[in-house]
């Protein structure tokens, strides 16, 4: 008998993001929340603060390599409560903010079963465990 899972991919024209540092599968990750820029760590340095993990762009499902952008905070507008049980995340390896617009690359999209406890409010963090890389890529532009 087989349990049935929620799973979020390719649905969604948007996505939470993960730092590069934290991306092995078996990792636990914060991939929303107040502190995301320091639960997060980039190869490249740290993401800007006003980034809590929610990329509202580009408009697609998350892939490899695909710049994402996005608002700060909960401009962002993330998505309503509860996630499903398995999310496809984009892994990103430099975030940078121009004015009030955050962007970053994609240099994977991993996999995640989310924890209990999300809200689309940044005080209430949402967690998981990677548990597979969906796409790797060499590179992936920033914005």
């Amino acid at each position: 008998m087989f349990a049935a899972m929620a799973y979020a991919s390719g649905a969604s024209a948007a996505s939470f993001v993960i730092g590069d540092e934290n991306a092995t599968v078996g990792s636990p990750v914060v991939f929303w929340g107040a502190q995301w820029w320091k639960d997060n760590p980039l190869s490249t340095g740290f993401a800007p603060a006003a980034f809590k993990g929610w990329a509202n762009t580009p408009g697609a499902a998350p892939s490899c390599g695909t710049p994402w952008s996005t608002d700060p905070g909960n401009s962002s507008d993330p998505p309503p409560a509860p996630l499903p049980e398995l999310i496809d995340v984009v892994v990103s390896s430099e975030i940078t903010k121009s004015g009030r617009t955050i962007s970053g690359n994609a240099t994977k999209v991993v996999l995640v079963r989310t924890n209990p406890g999300y809200e689309p409010n940044p005080g209430h963090p949402g967690t998981g465990t990677i548990v597979s890389v969906v796409c790797p890529s060499e590179g992936g532009g920033i914005t």
